[in-house]
């Protein structure tokens, strides 16, 4: 029986089918030795959570499997069942490592057992973590073919992450961006030149926007009135609708600000945040929550298996953000008619272009105005706006279209010398 072995100083010594067998479901094995495809290896921490993931996920159900075999690894991929179905009925292998973190010595022999089993053509890793750990892995085991992916503008700190630790994380993403990957691929237009202002090589580098199902994400009025029903939301109620985590980034006190000038001048307005439940809060998102005139209209929503059913059932979707790169929920609100309310961060502004509102970041005031000013347009002309949503979606921004070009780029690696 082999064995593998890290190459650092704690050496571990693991054999390599009971390794993978522990965490790899049996439908997840290698493919037999006579499928030539290129494999086409995903590294990330999760598959679900966040626009990245959904991105994944896009992309692992679209590849042109004809073209070549899909496999996902993720450190944790256990709480996002419906996902892990909707991989398998794609026919993607998914390996779960069963961690809660990247350098953790059994997780990195897990990873590296993975890379010798399956022997990727491709390694696509996603996010600022795991192209650092992923992709010295991959190089480490040998894969000369390497692409990382940008998600946000920042390079975003864990909790209890310290300030020395942030540093050298950043001068180490800049270091490895030079040598490791052949291709970095950004969603974001704006988060290129971020990337390449700390360091990152500017000609490596290749912006492909985010891609949605637009088959999935539709205008459904019938779909927006059970979902209102689901929710306890009367059926002509102005409702503005929120749909991501709750980190930091989003500046969801902001949106309750807003949320609350908004109610003094329409006090029938109702709020849904959809991507994680109250106590998931900060301190003084809780507050300002406590303190809206009309608290009893606020409903929260954890993340949905349907997000395709909620957009219908909002009046206006909006995004309080102080940084984003190329948020996939504009995409999918636009596609779904939805008329959208953001700041103007990231690509924003270059997603509506025109066809929503975009007010700067952390104007509470600015906000409510623009909310209150999408509510107050007569039906013609929000008839208008969801053609327009949806047109420029269909024309720019489906997963197919992302797809191609992510086939393209694996493509033109499969022909560079290693």
């Amino acid at each position: 029986m082999r064995t593998i072995t890290l190459g650092t100083s704690d050496t571990l010594q693991l054999p390599l089918r009971q390794s993978v067998r522990a965490f790899v479901p049996e439908r997840s094995m290698p493919a037999p030795a006579h499928d030539r495809r290129p494999v086409v290896m995903h590294f990330t921490y999760s598959i679900g959570g966040g626009g990245a993931e959904a991105m994944l996920m896009n992309l692992a159900e679209s590849l042109d499997p004809a073209q070549f075999r899909s496999v996902v690894v993720a450190i944790n991929a256990k709480p996002w069942k419906h996902q892990l179905n909707r991989l398998h009925e794609a026919g993607v292998d998914v390996h779960d490592l069963e961690s809660t973190t990247y350098l953790n010595p059994r997780t990195l022999a897990r990873l590296h057992a993975v890379l010798r089993a399956e022997r990727p053509d491709i390694v696509q890793t996603w996010t600022h973590h795991a192209d650092l750990v992923g992709g010295w892995a991959a190089w480490l085991a040998g894969v000369r073919h390497i692409a990382w992916s940008i998600h946000c503008r920042e390079i975003h700190r864990n909790p209890g992450d310290s300030d020395n630790k942030m540093a050298f994380f950043r001068r180490a993403l800049a270091f490895s961006s030079r040598f490791i990957p052949q291709r970095i691929i950004s969603c974001s237009a704006t988060a290129i030149e971020d990337h390449a202002a700390v360091g990152y090589p500017r000609e490596r580098m290749r912006w492909i926007p985010n891609g949605i199902n637009a088959e999935r994400f539709v205008p459904d009025t019938d779909a927006g009135l059970d979902t209102r029903a689901e929710l306890k939301l009367p059926a002509n109620a102005p409702v503005i609708g929120y749909v991501g985590r709750f980190h930091e980034m989003k500046d969801l006190a902001t949106f309750l600000r807003a949320a609350a000038i908004l109610q003094t001048r329409v006090p029938e307005a109702h709020f849904v945040f959809c991507g994680g439940v109250e106590v998931e809060l900060g301190e003084v998102e809780r507050e300002l929550l406590a303190q809206l005139p009309q608290r009893q209209q606020v409903r929260f929503d954890s993340f949905r298996a349907d997000p395709w059913r909620l957009y219908p059932a909002l009046s206006v979707f909006s995004l309080s953000s102080r940084t984003e790169a190329c948020p996939m929920t504009i995409m999918e609100a636009m596609s779904c008619g939805v008329p959208c309310v953001t700041t103007n961060v990231g690509d924003c502004a270059r997603l509506l272009e025109g066809v929503g509102r975009v007010v700067p970041m952390h104007d509470a005031s600015a906000l409510a105005a623009a909310w209150e000013q999408t509510l107050q347009l007569d039906a013609p002309v929000r008839e208008e706006i969801a053609r327009q949503s949806r047109q420029r979606v269909l024309e720019k921004f489906t997963i197919a279209h992302a797809a191609q070009q992510y086939a393209e780029t694996y493509a033109q690696l499969l022909e560079v010398k290693s």
